[in-house]
């Protein structure tokens, strides 16, 4: 489980999540769950990379699923919708969904 503790964009969000990605790969991983509660909405820019760069480098590396937890406000769900569409999208293999707590996204990475 990975947790945001406060917003991060740009380089610094690359940054962070390719030390994720490294301990998800060194671990053999095939599930994950990040937790953005502190995090109300993502930078467009920042949602492409991940889903066109970050989230296909974990698929070709193995991760089938992940979980994702968003903040207790209507844009933070709406925001967490639109991207758990652009990740779903990326392969047939990989299947991400939303939650709106930790306990609901651990419950469900563990049937995956």
């Amino acid at each position: 489980m990975f947790t945001y503790e406060e917003y991060v964009s740009g380089d610094d969000l690359r940054e962070i999540a390719r030390e994720w990605a490294d301990t998800v790969l060194e671990r053999g991983a095939e599930r994950y769950v990040v937790n953005t509660q502190a995090i109300s909405a993502h930078d467009e820019e920042d949602k492409r990379w991940l889903a066109e760069t970050w989230v296909p480098n974990l698929v070709e590396n193995g991760v089938r699923a992940a979980a994702g937890v968003y903040a207790d406000s209507a844009i933070a769900k709406m925001d967490n919708e639109r991207i758990e569409e652009q990740l779903n999208a990326i392969d047939p293999d990989y299947e991400y969904r939303i939650f709106a707590s930790n306990d609901e996204a651990l419950s469900w990475l563990a049937d995956q």
